[in-house]
């Protein structure tokens, strides 16, 4: 019997282990951010978005709403990115200081977390839930507070520096 059990922990041990993602690069990368911020993953999305980035995406249609949106809350501007690939790893999270502030983010929050040749540069965070609104910062912060401008100052400046 003592054999049995020693067996059959051995075979849980096996399974967990090789069902258990190996998590590496980019992705580790974000994932050790997202800890050091001091928030606990809940769910991994993996990698959600990958493109390089060009003035045309910042400005100019609804295609272009994702983008001014997750680049609005930067404290980096997009211009020294153009040409570049960004990658975006997603997950759910909980000890957000969004969680405080927005009912909508009582089951986590969505953090998007951006890189470039390997280096974070960003990111951008949502409540989970099926929502409308805009991007807030990694930290829960919304245009308004990372930028210092109203949206429409914002949106004039945004306009003036990125349509054709």
């Amino acid at each position: 019997m003592k054999k049995l059990l020693i067996l059959l922990n051995g075979i849980i041990f096996i399974i967990f282990i090789g069902c258990t993602p190996n998590i590496t690069g980019d992705e580790k990368t974000a994932e050790d951010f997202i800890k050091y911020q001091g928030y606990t993953i809940i769910a991994r999305k993996g990698e959600i978005q990958k493109y390089t980035l060009e003035r045309s995406k910042l400005y100019g249609g609804i295609n272009t709403l994702e983008y001014q949106q997750a680049w609005a809350v930067q404290t980096v501007e997009p211009d020294k990115y153009f040409g570049k690939e960004i990658v975006v790893y997603g997950y759910t999270v909980k000890n957000h200081p969004m969680q405080k502030e927005d009912r909508n983010a009582k089951d986590g929050v969505n953090v998007y977390v951006m890189l470039c040749e390997g280096n974070i540069i960003g990111g951008y965070s949502y409540p989970n839930a099926d929502v409308v609104g805009a991007f807030s910062s990694l930290d829960g912060k919304t245009l308004e507070e990372v930028t210092g401008l109203s949206y429409k100052e914002w949106q004039d400046n945004w306009k003036t520096k990125y349509s054709n």
